[in-house]
């Protein structure tokens, strides 16, 4: 009995003994998946003092004395195929017009959009961070998750990585972020090379007269050169701006100079630019002398409209290269159309995708180079050498231009 008793308590301790084993073993496995996910990575990477989003900057200086035109481009890190795949996924569920928003996805929207980010694709980060602080039903809502994902970018060089956190700042979503430091990352994106940030600072710049308050300060030159640099990268609500800016002369030169920079924007994708141009046809200003056309013209009024609002779904990433043979300025006349908004938009879109590497370097096939020809834009004398890889051949863009697709001056 003795014995048995002895080997019963040996037994019961040995068993607690492993039991206890189990749990520490468990512990150490999963502390030890943990450090290694991507997450763990990204959310521990970085302590408060090094944070960008606490980045030390120059405050903003909107009596700066010029700006020298850099493009995005410059600062972008490469895209793994595989990630590009995900988020082009990801990005088409998210706009399929078909769907309405409440029966989306959104769960797989994010899972791919997070897949692709793990792989350092910046745009997927940017997104990522979007609809974590969006009102969508996605797995995380953690505004400082939102706010790790942009710093993860803005350490990967990206310019709109900091136009970004300046949004951050403004909102508060960053403790202690105020207009004041928001002005300095719009300041510091723009100079990089974000379009949105010169399309905004350039927006606030482009005024008669100083008014803090209300965001808006006076410095043509510079807000010119800013939404120039937008309009160059293929930013379509930059030009929207900027043609208020080219039609101030009030000549029948800057007016027309300015309706084909409308017409650039919505080719752009800028749903403004469309908007702009379907008032300016329906004789909005026309009594007073400020029409940009000079007519009423129904027909292209009702056209742009209806191109606007399908550019205003698709926030900027519909591009309409082919919008001329749909939809010219006058004095071309209005081609025939059976009334189906699809049609209209698919005759207007790219026949076929951009090739994946463009050819030989040519200062004609770089977008800014191409609307200085076509009258669009006044030449830069500072603008940035095109970034090259390697045999001289340009490094792939997000979108070809090419001259055939502007309107001769």
């Amino acid at each position: 009995m003795k014995l048995e008793r002895w080997l019963s308590r040996t037994y019961m301790k040995f068993a607690r003994v492993r039991y206890l084993f189990g749990l520490w073993l468990l512990f150490v496995v999963a502390q030890t998946a943990l450090a290694e996910s991507p997450i763990h990575q990204l959310m521990t990477g970085m302590s408060s003092s090094d944070s960008p989003r606490y980045t030390k900057l120059p405050l903003f200086a909107p009596h700066r004395k010029d700006f020298t035109c850099v493009y995005q481009e410059q600062h972008l890190p490469p895209v793994d195929p595989q990630a590009e795949l995900w988020f082009q996924q990801a990005l088409a569920s998210e706009l399929d017009p078909n769907i309405y928003w409440e029966d989306k996805d959104w769960r797989k929207i994010y899972q791919l959009y997070l897949q692709a980010a793990e792989r350092n694709h910046w745009k997927a980060m940017l997104n990522l961070a979007a609809l974590i602080l969006s009102g969508y039903p996605v797995p995380v809502r953690d505004p400082e998750t939102a706010i790790r994902w942009v710093e993860k970018a803005m350490q990967l060089g990206v310019p709109d990585a900091w136009d970004t956190m300046g949004v951050y700042h403004m909102k508060g979503i960053v403790k202690g972020g105020d207009a004041t430091s928001a002005y300095a990352f719009f300041q510091k994106a723009a100079d990089m090379g974000s379009p949105s940030a010169q399309s905004f600072l350039g927006a606030a710049l482009d005024a008669g007269w100083d008014n803090p308050g209300n965001g808006f300060w006076a410095n043509v030159p510079v807000a010119t050169k800013m939404l120039e640099c937008a309009v160059a990268q293929g930013y379509g609500d930059a030009a929207y701006e900027l043609a208020f800016l080219y039609a101030d002369p009030g000549t029948p030169e800057a007016k027309f100079h300015a309706l084909k920079l409308l017409q650039e924007g919505a080719k752009l994708g800028s749903a403004k630019c469309a908007d702009k141009l379907s008032v300016q046809f329906n004789g909005f200003e026309l009594a007073n002398g400020g029409s940009l056309v000079g007519h009423v013209d129904e027909a292209r009024a009702d056209r742009y409209s209806k191109v606007g609002d399908i550019l205003r779904w698709y926030e900027g990433t519909l591009k309409l290269p082919n919008l001329d043979k749909v939809l010219p300025l006058p004095p071309a006349p209005l081609p025939k159309w059976d009334g189906d908004v699809q049609t209209l938009i698919d005759a207007a879109k790219a026949v076929t995708p951009p090739p994946p590497t463009p050819p030989a370097h040519s200062p004609q096939s770089e977008p800014h180079a191409a609307l200085t020809k076509a009258g669009l834009l006044r030449q830069l004398a500072d603008r940035p050498e095109p970034l090259r890889c390697n045999g001289g051949l340009k490094c792939p863009r997000s979108g070809i231009f090419s001259i055939g697709s502007f309107p001769a001056s």
